[in-house]
């Protein structure tokens, strides 16, 4: 990992390639770069995400643009877009990503399946900055809009609803790495109420009542009994769980 750190500060310094970094080992650097390497290196020492000092993610094949007002994508994130689109094909869908954030999700959806009409949704402003900054750069068309899940009544015109939403209790927080406790957002981090299934079970309830066919959620891999028993009790399809490629049971799939 710290080679990988050091290979992208050489890239985005200097701009070479990891082939050029072993061919210039002999090369003086600059005043201007040695400043900049010591200010990265400072910021990097106080556990600030290489993600938030460069203002870029990586997520499926494309770049995003990130910030602190969002989190930094996940690569199991991108296994929760990629089980959703293996499992629906072509067909058009209404599909809205609730707590959108960078907007990773809905652009990852649309840049794959162009025909399906793509929302997200997120309360925080800043991050729907971000999010549409993001729809903008790579020129992808979602509809990205403010909204408190808490207050969301009316899902009926979307087929599907994937989250991705906050699931640690704040009575847990020592349990984070010091990187993300410290620098990524705690609005979306951290459950209320030290309730670590309540926005599923809010996410569920108001599907069931817009009568939405599908949910998928992606969650933390531990208590996964007790939060299926939970959301068992909220819809009346069937809920599976899913792994994720280390063998986890990290997705949860709500079926009409």
């Amino acid at each position: 990992e710290l080679q990988s750190m050091y290979h992208w500060c050489v890239k985005e310094i200097h701009g070479w390639s990891r082939a050029e970094v072993y061919t210039r080992n002999d090369d003086s650097v600059a005043e201007t770069d040695l400043s900049k390497w010591k200010l990265i290196v400072e910021r990097l020492s106080k556990n600030e995400p290489i993600q938030y000092i460069f203002q870029k993610a990586s997520f499926f094949d494309f770049e995003l643009f990130v910030d602190e007002n969002v989190l930094i994508p996940r690569p199991e994130t991108e296994e929760l877009v990629q089980m959703l689109l293996d499992e629906n094909a072509s067909k058009e869908l209404r599909v809205l990503d609730i707590g959108t954030g960078s907007g990773c999700i809905p652009l990852a959806l649309k840049k794959a399946r162009p025909i399906w009409q793509i929302s997200g949704c997120d309360i925080s402003d800043e991050a729907l900055q971000v999010a549409r900054k993001n729809s903008l750069k790579l020129d992808l068309e979602v509809d990205f809009f403010p909204a408190d899940v808490v207050q969301l009544e009316n899902l009926d015109s979307f087929d599907i609803i994937i989250s991705n939403p906050p699931y640690i209790p704040v009575n847990r927080k020592e349990s984070l790495e010091a990187n993300v406790l410290e620098h990524e957002p705690h609005i979306a981090l951290f459950s209320p109420k030290d309730d670590a299934f309540y926005f599923f079970r809010v996410i569920a309830e108001v599907a069931m009542k817009s009568k939405v066919k599908k949910v998928c959620f992606e969650t933390h891999a531990t208590e996964m009994e007790e939060l299926v028993s939970a959301l068992t009790q909220i819809w009346k399809g069937s809920v599976r769980k899913a792994k994720d490629l280390g063998g986890k049971e990290r997705f949860i799939i709500l079926e009409s």
